[in-house]
């Protein structure tokens, strides 16, 4: 068990102190605790979080698109079917893009 006897005597001799302390400088009665302003709560969020808030965003939109685009492999398949695929030139595009040229 704790003894608490003397907590009260510290806190009265506290309170004491500092009505002494407002009474030499001039003013009035200190506030209490209770008279003061409520605390009040911020929230500060970093550049680094919201720009990392913006890519998981982008991620899910990313994830919700199918993989594969039906419209997009029935263009190709045109294309190729009707020889738009062959040549040299073709050949370079493609080297570049997979090399990320």
């Amino acid at each position: 068990m704790v003894d608490l006897t003397g907590v009260n005597a510290q806190t009265n001799q506290a309170n004491r102190v500092t009505e002494r302390a407002a009474a030499k400088s001039g003013g009035t009665k200190a506030k209490e605790p209770a008279a003061m302003a409520p605390p009040t709560d911020r929230i500060e969020i970093s550049a680094g979080a919201k720009e990392a808030q913006t890519i998981s965003h982008l991620v899910q939109l990313a994830q919700a698109e199918p993989e594969i685009r039906p419209e997009a492999v029935a263009q190709a398949k045109e294309k190729l079917a009707q020889g738009g695929y062959e040549g040299i030139e073709v050949s370079r595009q493609t080297a570049k893009k997979i090399l990320g040229m």
